[in-house]
């Protein structure tokens, strides 16, 4: 039977060998093999299901614990594991636009927070969405006694999922006595005040036969904006502004002569990257000022700039193309309020069966939050139509429509609607997870059982506020008297409207969205001995598995719904959603589920011969059959060979696979609005038809031009098309004949620990290990931006530039504007995703005395260093593969340098004790760019005083040189990627622990 404190103890051993960890304790590193076997029970290392006594992971294994969490000042668990290189920052506290509802999600080696397992003692977590990811702010942070993680496909041990690696998160739930921690943080600009309370009691009784504890918990992260920091309180530039605009349609437009005429400008109609003109075409955007005026939103002289308003953007009128500042608007930190209780008691029955039971709950709100809503026809199916008679065109604008062909016909309107205020989504989590069972030992024998039932439930509803009705704008715009008889005052959407209590009520609406997850599992699960060779006992476990997975989205009816598609005389149309401002969502339901046997042995090989102290091979194998897939096998074998003392290889292959998630099979075709960044002149970003572009500009410009052309921009507008936005339209969706992934991961690494006797050196140990996963068949959508580059011959995807390339034919483009539409990100077995890299770690710690030093306490130091050999993507079967090593893009979750380092170096003397960290993120160039962006350092103190053998106070700094992140266009968000770089600056924090 596994013993609690035993298992601490050996976690701590193992972290002296382990990959890419944080220091462990001294006393770890220090003890031979044979004092570690007898001091440490039968426990099961992350990845297996064996119980041994040596705790010896034959994977590259990281492990880390409270005191590292606490060193972060964070109260989130996943701020602590982004920093390390195993892993590439996804979405996160941080990450508002595009956001995922506050959750924090894990993803090991970059290869998705999908293909990540996160375990809670050994067993799965109830999945927070539909793709299957559990939220790591559910689990109760306050009982976390150490964080095991593994790289490398783990189906075999655990099923579906494992391919990049697992997160198994260790509770402590044998606690004893009465534990109270608090803690307070906030940053040098006096702002994103964190703050954390846990209470955690428990105890023996019955003769110590049972164990019983409590914890609840309390977090919360306070809000910041990004117009609070220099460096994001102009970003996220937008061609929709509050003063509203129009792009006449191409085959009704003004005159250039009309055009011309107003602005004062050449009769020629200027052609190239830098015009000098307004040119009237399907990509000609026109404002409205207040004092009714008209302005061009393609500026370099001051062509009737805006009027009457100012608003900060990217370039200024007269300057550059106009655009309004949506950036500072939007969350540079989500505002979190969590609870969180656990409660888990175990009772031995006799010496055959030990009952136990479980119970997580968790409730927390975090909140997204947006500039005001905007609506486009440069995002088709969200912008308005204006007829010819709308009481408030006024004379300036009515000889702009008089001198098209068809005078009366209707015009396009953007517009955001800022009286309504920022888009605002507030999340609320209620998580249960259930688990109970018996183990014991089997009568009469050496083998162990473990029988358990478990059961978890999330409860999601989303409140958005800030959506606007476009029927009831669209009223407004029709109504003879401009909707006075409607709402105070009616709609003028020409300048800064100010619309009126009542009108903003008219128009506004807030929507709800529920969510429901849940997850069973049934397992039952023996190992023990089954014989004995020459070089030592043949181990083996044994299972069954019974998973069910149920997944239940129910948007709001407004957000459901869709507008008729009106034709108008003109060929435009009234068609889109119904709301405007969150993407609108179709209702998604599902389920899946599994039975699965699977079996695992350990048999040593080798033993007692030069230079094989032991030598271990550790075979894996698991069926499950699923009722969408079908039945998949997964396999493993792993090497462990003791070399020598102090010396040790570690290895194997793996066959991982992953099968569909319920979101994958079976979300309905709902819209959405893909970022495909700004034109570059020298980048890949932006509409590759764009006359700003480096694909207009480059060597084969004239066959760039010949494609936009065949796919439907007008030949009046092909030399001065400009996209002014940096979405476009698209649709998601499942696809319910999607296949397994399969993943083939190997590892090999050498572990040392010193043998010497010198107290300088017998506290040193290190391990380096390579790491190899190839994904095949892999789930996933070509994204917007892939599909333009793909298309338009970025990386020798299209090289005729062929308009029925597979990468074409993945979106269209609007006959009227030109413009990007429908692009298709709809879920398919794409062709392969391979990584690579080697990780090493070096521990050292050191007793000043010991070593002839003055008598000043111990030294500790830890080096993790990863390196990135390989990253690549190929999207279909025999295309090329686009490799991302030491690149960044703007997608959460695509950062790849080819070198991440954290280090720490600790002291320690009686009641005090002090550290630093270091945290490195290596050079990296922008991906399809030259821009490099120049590696960043990051150092961290922190402090800690025993006061008495009762109270702990502790302190820190994070961010000491208040380092800002680097900075690039088009970022994630906020002109940077605010999960990879430090986005809050310098911060402090103060924290003190009391147990009794």
């Amino acid at each position: 039977m596994t013993n609690k404190r035993e298992r601490l103890l050996a976690t701590t051993m193992i972290a002296g060998f382990a990959l890419a960890g944080l220091a462990a304790p001294a006393m770890a590193q220090s003890q031979t093999a044979e004092e570690q076997t007898t001091q440490v029970g039968e426990i099961v290392v992350t990845g297996s299901r064996i119980a041994r006594q040596d705790y010896q992971s034959t994977s590259p294994i990281v492990t880390v614990d409270t005191q590292d969490f606490q060193a972060t000042g964070s109260v989130t668990i996943d701020s602590l594991l982004n920093d390390m290189p195993q892993f590439v920052p996804s979405i996160s506290s941080t990450s508002n636009n595009p956001s995922n509802g506050g959750q924090a999600n894990l993803n090991l080696r970059g290869l998705g927070t999908a293909r990540t397992l996160v375990l809670m003692n050994g067993r799965r977590v109830v999945p927070s969405n539909a793709s299957g990811v559990v939220d790591v702010n559910i689990l109760p942070t306050a009982l976390i006694k150490n964080i095991e993680v593994i790289s490398g496909g783990a189906s075999a041990a655990y099923g579906s999922d494992a391919l990049a690696g697992v997160a198994n998160f260790i509770l402590n739930d044998s606690f004893e006595g009465v534990q109270v921690d608090v803690q307070y943080g906030e940053t040098d600009r006096s702002d994103g005040t964190t703050e954390s309370y846990s209470l955690t009691v428990g105890g023996n009784f019955a003769d110590d036969r049972g164990n019983m504890v409590l914890s609840l918990s309390r977090s919360t992260r306070a809000q910041i904006y990004n117009g609070a920091r220099d460096w994001s309180s102009i970003s996220g530039a937008s061609g929709t502004t509050p003063l509203g605009s129009t792009t006449f349609d191409a085959n009704n437009l003004p005159t250039q002569a009309f055009v011309n005429g107003y602005f004062g400008t050449p009769t020629v109609c200027p052609t190239g990257t830098n015009p000098t003109a307004p040119c009237i075409g399907n990509s000609s955007q026109f404002g409205f000022n207040n004092d009714g005026s008209l302005f061009s939103y393609v500026l370099t002289r001051n062509f009737k700039s805006p009027g009457g308003i100012t608003y900060d953007g990217f370039a200024q009128p007269g300057v550059g193309t106009y655009a309004f500042n949506t950036g500072a608007l939007n969350s540079l930190q989500l505002p979190l309020d969590r609870w969180s209780a656990y409660a888990g008691g175990r009772y031995t029955i006799n010496d055959n069966a030990e009952v136990y039971s479980n119970l997580l709950f968790t409730q927390y709100e975090a909140q997204q939050e947006l500039a005001a809503t905007p609506a486009a026809n440069n995002v088709p199916g969200t912008g308005f139509r204006v007829p010819s008679t709308n009481p408030f065109i006024g004379a300036t604008l009515r000889s702009f429509l008089n001198s098209r062909p068809n005078p009366n016909s209707s015009f396009l309107l953007n517009k955001r609607f800022t009286e309504v205020g920022g888009r605002i989504g507030n999340d609320r989590y209620n998580v249960y997870q259930l688990t109970t069972g018996i183990r014991g030992e089997v009568p009469q024998s050496r083998w162990t059982y473990d029988v358990y039932a478990q059961y978890g439930r999330v409860d999601n509803t989303t409140t958005q506020m800030g959506n606007v009705s476009r029927s009831a704008v669209q009223r407004l715009l029709d109504a003879p008297d401009g909707g006075a008889s409607l709402c105070a005052g009616g709609f003028n959407p020409f300048g800064e409207s100010n619309l009126s209590p009542s009108c903003v009520a008219y128009i506004s609406r807030t929507g709800q969205n529920t969510t429901v997850s849940e997850q069973t599992v049934v397992e039952g699960s023996l190992q023990g001995q089954l014989f004995t060779l020459p070089a030592g006992e043949v181990r083996g476990a044994f299972g069954v598995q019974y998973r069910q997975d149920n997944y239940a989205f129910r948007p709001d009816a407004s957000l459901a719904q869709s507008n008729p598609v009106v034709a108008r005389p003109d060929g435009g149309s009234n068609g889109g959603s119904e709301i405007a401002g969150f993407n609108p969502s179709q209702a998604l339901s599902g389920s899946t589920n599994s039975k699965e046997v699977f079996a695992e042995v350990l048999v040593p090989v080798l033993a007692d011969l030069p230079f094989i102290q032991q030598l271990d091979l550790t075979l894996g194998y698991r069926y499950s059959d699923y009722n969408t897939i079908g039945g998949v096998s997964a396999y493993k074998a792993d090497v462990e060979w003791q070399i020598v003392d102090g010396l040790r290889f570690r290895g194997g292959a793996n066959r991982a696979v992953r099968a569909p998630s319920i979101g994958e099979l079976f979300a309905p075709t709902n819209t959405s609005f893909p970022s495909v960044g700004t034109p570059s002149a020298t980048g890949l970003s932006g509409d590759p038809c764009d006359i700003r572009s480096s694909y207009r500009n480059g060597a084969n410009a004239a066959k760039v031009r010949d494609l936009c052309l065949a796919q439907g921009i007008s030949s009046a507008s092909i030399d001065s098309y400009q996209f002014g936005n940096n979405q476009v339209s698209g649709i998601t969706g499942g696809n319910v004949n999607l296949e397994e992934e399969t993943a083939d991961t190997w590892s090999a690494g050498l572990v040392y620990q010193s043998r010497f006797q010198h107290p300088l050196l017998s506290g040193f140990s290190a391990s380096i290990d390579y790491y190899n996963i190839e994904i095949t068949n892999v789930i996933g959508t070509v994204g917007a931006a892939a599909q333009l580059q793909g298309c338009y011959n970025a990386q020798g995807q299209n090289p005729t530039y062929d308009p029925n390339n597979g990468y074409c034919q993945l979106f269209a483009r609007d006959p009227l504007t030109g413009n990007v539409t429908q692009a298709r990100e709809l879920n398919q077995n794409l062709a392969t995703l391979k990584t690579s890299g080697v990780d090493a770690q070096f521990d050292w710690r050191v007793q000043l005395a010991d070593a002839g030093l003055p008598d000043w306490g111990a030294l500790s130091a830890n080096v993790v260093v990863g390196w990135l050999s390989d990253w690549q993507r190929q999207d279909t079967a025999g295309g090329p593969f686009i490799n991302r090593t030491g690149t960044i893009d703007s997608v959460f979750g695509n950062t790849f340098p080819e070198w991440k380092m954290l280090s720490s170096l600790n002291w320690s003397m009686g009641a005090f004790g002090a550290g630093v960290r270091w945290r490195r993120v290596g050079e990296m160039t922008q991906f399809g760019t030259t821009t490099v962006l120049e590696p960043l350092h990051y150092f961290d103190l922190n402090g800690s005083w025993a006061v008495n053998d009762t109270v702990v106070l502790r302190a820190g700094v994070n961010n000491l040189t208040d380092e800002d992140p680097r900075t690039y266009s088009p970022g994630v968000q906020a002109n940077t990627d605010p999960s990879t770089y430090d986005v809050l600056g310098r911060r402090y924090y103060v924290g003190l622990t009391a147990r009794f």
